[in-house]
């Protein structure tokens, strides 16, 4: 795993996932990393969780009994328009897959949490969309 660095210890990561154990596990495996964590199971506390304080990203559950992550993260850049946001799911849904937004799907290693928050985070944009594929040249294509 990756040594914290001093710039991760100023960002703040909200946790949302309606089982403890994964918020027990990606908590452990974030402040190791350095990030301040601050985790729930409720999406409404997560939201009044971020308009009282500064959250640099919001890492939520797709699928929650109570709201949704995509509807969660749309209620969250509402109040936090800077708030940067990652999905995670043991799914695959058109949904999180047409909504533009980094998922990493679970189960998944520590190293690539870590590095997936660390990317978004490191991204100017809230949304990181891959890059469109360049123009083809005129006059190289098939005949």
């Amino acid at each position: 795993m990756p040594e914290p660095s001093e710039e991760t210890t100023q960002q703040t990561i909200l946790v949302v996932d309606d089982e403890p154990e994964v918020r027990a596990l990606v908590r452990e495996v974030l402040t190791m990393n350095g990030y301040a964590v601050i985790d729930t199971g409720d999406p409404f506390e997560a939201r009044r969780i971020a308009e009282a304080q500064p959250i640099h990203l919001l890492l939520t559950d797709v699928v929650m009994p109570i709201m949704s992550g995509l509807e969660l993260a749309k209620r969250i850049e509402g109040c936090s328009p800077s708030t940067k946001v990652v999905l995670m799911s043991g799914y695959a849904t058109a949904a999180v897959k047409g909504s533009g937004r980094p998922l990493i799907s679970k189960p998944f290693r520590a190293a690539d949490l870590v590095n997936t928050i660390r990317q978004m985070l490191d991204s100017k944009s809230a949304f990181r969309r891959p890059t469109p594929p360049p123009a083809p040249t005129p006059g190289f294509g098939p005949i």
